[in-house]
């Protein structure tokens, strides 16, 4: 199982925003995942498989804890998608392909 957050600067309302586009993405994607938001502190000293967060949080969120990538808007499930797929591919990951 996949642990990853999702992460905006008060951990509220974008990170729950983007946790719910991330569910869907990993629903689709046939992906074992468990997705949690939280604020860019907590998101930074997580333990975890992958923090999404958007690009102009990636220097204040990136740790030697978990791999963390950007998305170029909360709600764009393309975006989210290459980045899941893209995290997958990378660590052997199995997953539907789109469209199958």
């Amino acid at each position: 199982m996949i642990e990853i957050k999702t992460a905006c600067g008060a951990g509220q309302g974008s990170s729950l925003v983007l946790r719910m586009w991330t569910e869907d993405v990993v629903k689709e994607m046939g992906i074992e995942a468990r997705v949690e938001s939280m604020d860019v502190s907590a998101a930074r000293s997580a333990k975890c498989d992958l923090v999404l967060t958007s690009k102009a949080l990636v220097e204040v969120v990136s740790s030697p804890n978990h791999e963390t990538r950007w998305v170029t808007n909360y709600i764009d499930k393309v975006s989210i998608r290459e980045q899941l797929e893209a995290f997958c591919d990378g660590h052997g990951i199995s997953y539907k392909k789109k469209g199958e």
